[in-house]
């Protein structure tokens, strides 16, 4: 990301004259409930900025729905925490509130789970790739999930059909 500078100045008649650039507001967890519809869960909230995200295609769901049903099934049976789909937020740092696809919270863990909201890092995420994401996206949030200790982070690609892990 790019600084930018927050001072200018200028010779008006022989005087130096400092002036202010406006920063750009980052926006926060509390800022983004304010502006985005309630029980939207189609935004997320990266690096300060709001983003719509699309409805997913048929495709993404289906690996979505399957997925999902294999680790809950895991997961209870073996009593070892909770599944959660999108959309759940999940709030990493101040100004950076993710909705990943799916995500896995160890027992260990679950005092995460807040009442609208996850407040931490989970175990595991999985995002399914659509269109619309692009690759600075892709690293930025790769980034903030290994900065704030998320153990294991799968990424599918639908259209080249790839898991990444």
């Amino acid at each position: 990301m790019n600084a930018i500078a927050t001072h200018s100045r200028y010779r008006l008649e022989g005087k130096k004259v400092e002036k202010k650039i406006p920063q750009p507001k980052l926006l926060t967890y509390e800022d983004y409930v304010k502006l985005t519809p309630p029980d939207s869960g189609n935004y997320e909230l990266l690096n300060g900025q709001i983003y719509f995200l699309a409805s997913p295609k048929p495709s993404h769901q289906r690996i979505s729905i399957r997925l999902s049903y294999f680790l809950a099934a895991c997961v209870i049976a073996n009593n070892l925490g909770e599944i959660f789909p999108a959309p759940m937020d999940v709030i990493f740092t101040e100004h950076d509130t993710f909705q990943p696809d799916l995500l896995f919270i160890s027992k260990e863990r679950l005092s995460i789970i807040g009442e609208n909201k996850i407040e931490g890092s989970p175990d595991l995420l999985i995002e399914i790739l659509s269109p619309s994401n692009d690759n600075s996206e892709i690293s930025y949030k790769k980034h903030i999930y290994e900065s704030t200790g998320v153990k294991e982070y799968w990424l599918i690609n639908v259209e080249k059909q790839t898991l990444t892990l």
